[in-house]
């Protein structure tokens, strides 16, 4: 493991505030050089609070730079194929905001690209790294709960509720194809594959955009902020603001997925309910340190995090003592540890691998995308296709 690894920000928004804090509980292994920041002001400031040495306006300053060995891409949608692609061509590991691309088709180049310059390469889908989560995951594994047969959730927000709410997310130059369906479907998406251990094969989406016209105010617009007495100027609005998903697996088994940013009184509900042939698992972002465990011939069980009590594969995530609850940084936390012990090994050995969300995962969830967007228009079940890279 090297002494110390370098790495830079490219993007200081919402997100890349949350990751940069949870990078210095990494000290000393882990030192954040530099950001890249077009707004100075916004750059200068964020760099004060986490003591960055270095602010620049051009990526391409912490891509020339040898000493850094790391890149967060932290940039909206439309751009991250472009910073991706340029930094494992300068040999750089990478850990990418999703989705990971616009197109599957760049996913996939941008996955094959990692493997063939030996890059770690990482996806920002931290809802995975809650304990009870891994730890649903392990026990499936093992076989606690039989054939999974069905699968059941959603996942909810109201931060664009009313008509003059509005982010980038919500306009194609920047999002691309998808809102509500790229952005919290694919968590969830990702999060049930994950668990389940089962690939999604073949879809029936209804994408709809509730608001086609929204009120755009004329200033900056920050993600999760409120936004009061601003001016606004209307704009259409074509991406998906509700999103719903009949599924299969690869083994038959079926689920049912919602999803929306229109839904009152929603923060961050992520519903995940998994119902096997021996008992079922179910998990909620808004209890997240507890897995509800239901039975049919005995009283069902509510399971709390613990270092203790978790499987001997999962302890290692439950970094509190039983009965003190972690949260979404610690999640994220947890993502960081395992892709920077990667990156370590792969600095020290040149041997890459890891337990965390790789490109190669997340171009197969840009498959299922398109794939779900495909099966909107047309009115029909679509393939996946194309996942293998």
């Amino acid at each position: 493991m090297p002494e110390k690894i370098k790495c830079a920000f490219i993007g200081a928004g919402y997100i890349g505030k949350v990751q940069i804090s949870q990078l210095l509980r990494l000290k000393p292994k882990v030192s954040v050089e530099a950001i890249v920041e077009k707004n100075a002001n916004i750059g200068k400031q964020i760099a004060e609070e986490f003591e960055i040495r270095e602010v620049y306006s051009d990526y391409h300053d912490v891509l020339n730079d040898p000493k850094i060995q790391v890149i967060h891409n932290c940039t909206p949608n439309n751009i991250h194929f472009k910073i991706n692609k340029e930094a494992i061509e300068k040999g750089k590991h990478v850990f990418s905001e999703k989705p990971l691309a616009i197109s599957a088709e760049d996913g996939l180049e941008l996955a094959r690209l990692a493997k063939r310059h030996n890059v770690e390469a990482g996806v920002n889908f931290c809802y995975r790294y809650y304990p009870v989560v891994q730890d649903a995951r392990a026990r499936i594994k093992s076989g606690e709960i039989g054939e999974v047969l069905s699968v059941i959730g959603s996942f909810l927000q109201d931060w664009l509720l009313f008509q003059n709410d509005f982010n980038w997310r919500l306009t194609a130059s920047q999002a691309g194809d998808s809102y509500i369906m790229a952005d919290l479907g694919s968590h969830w998406c990702d999060l049930v594959q994950h668990v389940t251990g089962l690939k999604i094969t073949k879809v029936m989406a209804d994408l709809h955009t509730i608001y086609p016209v929204r009120k755009k105010p004329k200033g900056k617009v920050v993600t999760f902020a409120k936004q009061d007495n601003v001016e606004y100027e209307e704009v259409k609005c074509s991406l998906d603001d509700f999103a719903s998903l009949l599924i299969e697996f690869e083994t038959g088994a079926r689920g049912v997925f919602a999803t929306s940013s229109l839904c009152a009184g929603r923060k961050v509900s992520i519903d995940m309910q998994i119902y096997g042939s021996k008992k079922s698992f179910c998990w909620n972002h808004e209890r997240h340190n507890e897995l509800w465990i239901g039975n049919r011939d005995r009283a069902n069980e509510i399971f709390m995090e613990s270092p203790l009590l978790q499987t001997e594969t999962t302890r290692k995530y439950a970094l509190l003592p039983s009965g003190h609850p972690m949260g979404y940084h610690d999640a994220e936390f947890n993502l960081f540890s395992e892709f920077y012990n990667a990156v370590g090994m792969n600095i020290a050995e040149n041997k890459g691998g890891g337990n965390y969300p790789t490109f190669e995962e997340a171009a197969n969830e840009l498959v299922i995308l398109e794939a779900a967007i495909k099966s909107s228009k047309e009115k029909q079940w679509i393939n996946i296709n194309n996942r293998v890279v």
